[in-house]
């Protein structure tokens, strides 16, 4: 009889498709060509994992093992979707007859990883796939990975600029770069001309729209008119008199706009190109940008990160890459046809939706704790307290104060957030007591910093697919919260994709000392989430695994297994010199009390392992 497959307790069929499935070991598994996977092409997680951790790493201080957390590379997903997203956009132009082409970049701040940036540059050369940077060391990356991609490929200079910044950008067009410097202010084009002429290079600039379109959510707090970057159509309009006055107009060549990390419908995605397309043509015809030929539509590309394929959230988009591709060159192919205006090159700057997928979290159970319920809230006295509080309505602003006034209506939207916030409170406890009631809530300690590897969960309520890598094919039967082992409250994981305050787990047991550990995967985290991570408790990286397919039967390769930084690096990130403020002041007191010989070998594995337990034996899942 077949055995069972629990993968759709996590949805995996909704945020998984095509990249993940659980195969008929009960394992997780990764598809690394995606549709094109073949029957026996898939790759065995739990199989990676453990043949990682076989792996010798030769350091200067010695053979090492790998330690966890790990992050888990495959780099065959990342470049599906990097084809994956230029199929789309070449059917979009193929079956609309647009008459021009799709070019797009990566975004650094994504994912600044050395592998993943050099990956991208080489599986898109044949895309003249380039990159786009939003600081000076940003920059200096792309310099340096442009150098070997085709001729042609955008070099995209955003963000707020200095002059060391712009001469640095037309440093790269003297060498040959496509590099195209987009002015976030109207004042940077006075930086940009001073620096021209010092350097005798002529540059190739940009301009950031301000769009009207926004989104809702956390992502659309950078668009709308009181985003943080970019130029109002009128403000963009007087940059380009101010360029015709120098007879400069002819180096204008791109109009970039921005509305959000995670657009969520289609709807506006079409919109915003729209609107930027009314922009680009209106620069063309009323304002004599004749020589403009491209449109960065920013990105925005997003990642069904809940799997309900709704836009409802944050956490989810309603279109795949089809849609989105066809939305945008429908939008700015009407719109210019009914201008007049040549077609533009269409460029992305799609990051996330290129680096999420390709990049795992791979996260050690410790122990597993039962969460004892407070007895004083039972979810009798939380309803009621929910129900008591929503009959009290904050004042309204005529009735604040005496009068209706501006400072009314602002202590009215104060007390408005104080009553919301304290009904949210309520309503989690609630949802957490009723899970609790019905089955028990259990705390499992992982070997984990919240703030270091998932730094978007802690910071803005991101949520991603978490499962367990092994015993699939068991029901999962406790619910779970996650625990880190920082020393703040703060790192824990008890909000999940769909709503949940708990994770379907299994117990730690002997069938988890079976299967060598029981691992809990973060999916879909390839993008932000190192390049955000900080050092709370001096916790700092995890260990790095690329992984490849090696033909059929599940065969994979293990390239490159490396360390995570150690604790005498990450304590060297903090200004101390490592020998002289902690090793020989340690040497120093312990000779001093005779006890050297016993702290010299502590401290030396001390220093040059990674911070996270090692070697850690889980205790059994006490009942």
């Amino acid at each position: 009889m077949a055995k069972k497959n629990y993968g759709q307790v996590y949805n995996i069929l909704g945020w998984g498709d095509p990249y993940f499935t659980v195969n008929s070991h009960g394992h997780l598994a990764v598809k690394p060509h995606g549709r094109d996977t073949m029957s026996g092409q898939e790759l065995d997680v739990h199989s990676v994992v453990h043949k990682a951790l076989a792996t010798t790493i030769t350091t200067n201080d010695g053979d090492k093992k790998p330690q966890f957390p790990m992050i888990l590379r495959f780099p065959d997903v990342l470049k599906n979707r990097l084809d994956s997203l230029h199929a789309a956009f070449h059917g979009a132009v193929e079956s609309t007859g647009y008459a021009s082409r799709y070019q797009g970049v990566f975004p650094i701040k994504v994912n600044q990883n050395k592998a993943v940036v050099q990956d991208l540059v080489t599986f898109g050369h044949g895309y003249s796939y380039g990159l786009e940077a939003g600081s000076k060391p940003e920059l200096l990356i792309a310099m340096s990975c442009l150098a070997k991609a085709k001729p042609g490929a955008y070099l995209v200079c955003n963000g707020y600029k200095d002059a060391d910044y712009v001469a640095l950008a037309l440093s790269a067009r003297a060498m040959g770069l496509n590099a195209i410097i987009v002015l976030e202010m109207e004042e940077e084009l006075d930086i940009v001309v001073e620096q021209s002429a010092r350097l005798g290079v002529e540059p190739v600039i940009g301009v950031r729209a301000k769009l009207l379109t926004k989104i809702p959510g956390h992502f659309g707090s950078t668009a709308g008119k009181h985003g943080k970057f970019g130029m109002l159509a009128d403000k963009i309009y007087e940059v380009a008199g101010k360029l015709k006055k120098m007879g400069k107009l002819h180096w204008l060549k791109l109009l970039h706009y921005h509305v959000g990390s995670m657009i969520p419908t289609t709807d506006i995605v079409y919109n915003a190109a729209a609107e930027a397309a009314g922009i680009y043509c209106a620069l063309v015809k009323e304002h004599g940008a004749t020589g403009m030929t491209t449109l960065d539509c920013g990105g925005g590309l997003g990642v069904d990160y809940d799997g309900t394929r709704s836009g409802s959230s944050d956490m989810s988009v309603a279109y795949g890459l089809e849609q989105y591709a066809s939305s945008i060159v429908q939008a700015v192919r009407l719109t210019c046809d009914d201008n007049g205006v040549p077609h533009p090159v269409l460029c992305t700057e799609s990051g996330r939706a290129m680096a999420s997928h390709h990049s795992m979290i791979i996260l050690e159970a410790l122990s597993a704790i039962p969460e004892p319920q407070d007895e004083e809230d039972t979810h009798h006295r939380l309803l009621s307290k929910i129900q008591d509080l929503s009959s009290k309505q904050p004042r309204t602003a005529h009735t604040v104060n005496g009068g209706g006034g501006v400072d009314a209506m602002h202590s009215h939207a104060v007390e408005l957030k104080k009553h919301g916030i304290e009904m949210y409170k309520l309503a989690k406890k609630l949802s957490k007591r009723v899970t609790g009631d019905a089955n028990g809530i259990y705390n499992y300690h992982m070997n984990l910093s919240v703030f270091s590897l998932v730094p978007d969960f802690w910071g803005i309520g991101q949520l991603f697919p978490m499962m367990p890598v092994s015993r699939l094919n068991e029901k999962p039967t406790i619910n779970g919260t996650l625990v880190d082992i920082t020393c703040d409250s703060d790192g824990k994981v008890e909000k999940f994709i769909r709503d949940a305050v708990t994770l379907p787990l299994h117990p730690l047991d002997d069938a988890a000392a079976e299967h060598g550990g029981y691992y809990v995967a973060a999916l879909l985290s390839g993008a932000y989430q190192e390049a955000l991570a900080c050092k709370h408790n001096l916790f700092s990286g995890p260990t790095l695994v690329r992984v490849e397919s090696a033909g059929g039967g599940g065969a994979f390769k293990i390239v490159s297994v490396e360390l995570g930084p150690t604790a005498e690096e990450v304590i060297g990130t903090m200004r101390y010199d490592v020998k002289n403020d902690i090793s020989d002041v340690i040497e120093k007191v312990a000779t001093e009390n005779g006890v050297w010989p016993m702290v010299e070998p502590l401290m030396k594995k001390g220093l040059t392992t990674m911070p996270y337990l090692n070697d850690y034996k889980p205790p059994k899942t006490t009942f």
